[in-house]
């Protein structure tokens, strides 16, 4: 089917045509650089629940309504970010076949990229590898763009002499903040903003590496490889595995070739609510879980500057007030003076200090990077640590590197309790919100309970319980843990990283 990028030459062919929208991703800028809205009768969506509602004024319904239609009366503009996915779409509703003038809109950004696809597409491809990690642009939040598993599988590459075959290239907010790494052979940082640079050497660079790498990983953000050529190789790293489900569903099966997960479990998991097929995913263990190998040097107390603990517990909520441009990832928020579950009130974190003071325990709050944090500012207590995402940008600090010395860790239902359960150490997990949790963002278990391998706490007092027996050296779930730990974990290791390279076939 041939499908034409929609210019101001073919736009004036659609006059007096009623537009069929199909996609809702690029359509508020469709509608704000091409003059047709006046012509859209509908928003096309395969989506059952968005259909029936409105987006910017305009009806959304099936694409069964083209049925209906005369193609000599109609066109289609493919709206949504992956045109590929639509044309499939339509193919299985029978459309394609009716003679419908399909067109695709591109923005500036996909207009380039194709561009640079276009110029080389019979070149061979190189031994590049790109890694990428964090949101996309415009969610970008300091930090994230160098971290999580693509940062850990680099590093595993570095250390065993990964860039003597390949060249090892980063796409970061801001490169010349790495120059320690480039002065390693092999290695370039480029900005992922350069995608559509007006310094034609700066796009040059990107594209060259993009368009001719023979694999990349990623963490997270993805839609900028969707251009990619069928015999590159696209990893989808991901966070972790964990409690929460996915917020959107939508299928990934030709948005990347592999991602990895850490058990059995996982895989059947992860293919459902990724749209994805078994072999897509790789059960390798996560790269960013062989840090909890590899503890620092320095003390935890020294490190942040308090006197020395008998036992040092982290606690890793997971957001609940999110920044703007993320709040879809939380429906709903808690509103406590502290930001934090359980310990809602100010005076009820000076009476957990003085708790912890008596049993010798120091606290370490590692806040979500997502997570607004100005509620807890002015935050001095002598025996609890409040450790931002900018202290752990500015420090370069490492969230797994940092667990590998914890004796516990409390959480909710993030990922890294997951990672920590490897550890085989006591957890606790604060439930005081599961029920406006479940109703709002949800779980990949039906009974999430089931699942948690640690203490479950809902108030102050279960808290102040859990940290007793830690401090008296009981560990009253670790026969639980113990239950779950094989069922949620097929690796017990430090050996992720070399198990992703080889089932991706990568080798020096």
């Amino acid at each position: 089917m041939n499908v034409e990028i929609l210019s101001k030459e073919n736009i004036i062919s659609l006059t007096n045509k009623k537009i069929y929208c199909y996609g809702k991703s690029n359509l508020e800028e469709f509608l704000s650089t091409v003059t047709l809205r006046n012509q859209i009768v509908a928003v096309l969506e395969n989506n059952t629940k968005s259909q029936g509602q409105t987006f910017n004024g305009i009806p959304v319904c099936s694409p069964l309504v083209l049925k209906e239609e005369n193609p000599e009366d109609c066109a289609i503009i493919i709206t949504a970010f992956y045109p590929a996915e639509v044309l499939e779409q339509l193919e299985l509703h029978g459309v394609l076949n009716r003679n419908f003038k399909i067109f695709r809109f591109a923005n500036h950004v996909e207009k380039i990229d194709l561009a640079y696809r276009k110029k080389y597409k019979d070149t061979p491809l190189e031994d590049i590898i790109i890694f990428r990690s964090g949101p996309i642009r415009s969610a970008y939040v300091p930090g994230t763009d160098f971290s999580d598993n693509a940062r850990a599988l680099f590093e595993y590459m570095l250390a065993n002499d990964y860039n003597k075959k390949y060249k090892l290239v980063w796409l970061v907010k801001h490169p010349e903040k790495f120059a320690e790494y480039t002065k390693k052979p092999n290695v370039e940082f480029l900005s992922f903003d350069w995608e559509d640079s007006e310094n034609p050497e700066e796009r040059e660079r990107y594209y060259h590496a993009l368009c001719l790498a023979k694999c990349i990983f990623m963490t997270d953000a993805y839609g900028f490889t969707k251009n990619s050529r069928e015999d590159q190789i696209r990893v989808q790293l991901w966070h972790g595995c964990g409690f929460k489900t996915r917020v959107n569903f939508a299928r990934c099966e030709k948005r990347y070739e592999y991602t990895t997960v850490v058990s059995e479990l996982y895989a059947n998991i992860h293919a459902d609510i990724y749209g994805l097929r078994k072999n897509q995913v790789l059960v390798t263990g996560y790269a960013k879980q062989d840090w909890l190998y590899q503890p620092y040097q320095e003390g935890l107390a020294s490190m942040f500057g308090k006197r020395d603990a008998s036992k040092y517990i982290f606690w890793l909520p997971t957001f609940r007030m999110a920044e703007n441009q993320l709040s879809e990832l939380n429906q709903y928020e808690i509103n406590p003076e502290t930001g934090l579950p359980i310990v809602e009130r100010k005076s009820q974190l000076e009476e957990l200090n003085r708790s912890l003071q008596e049993k010798n325990i120091l606290l370490i709050i590692k806040l979500h990077p997502f997570q607004k944090d100005e509620l807890v500012s002015g935050f001095d207590y002598s025996n609890i640590v409040l450790l931002r995402n900018s202290e752990m940008v500015d420090k370069d600090l490492i969230i797994n590197r940092l667990l590998a010395s914890a004796d516990a860790m409390i959480s909710d239902y993030s990922s890294a309790a997951v990672d920590f359960l490897t550890l085989n150490r006591p957890l606790a997990f604060t439930l005081d919100d599961v029920t406006e949790y479940e109703n709002s963002r949800g779980f990949v278990f039906d009974n999430v309970r089931d699942w948690l391998p640690g203490k479950e706490l809902y108030t102050l007092g279960d808290l102040e319980r859990f940290l007793l027996e830690i401090a008296q050296g009981e560990d009253s779930t670790e026969e639980k843990r113990k239950k779950l730990l094989p069922l949620m974990h097929s690796y017990q290791d430090s050996n992720n990283s070399k198990r992703i390279l080889e089932a991706v076939g990568l080798r020096k």
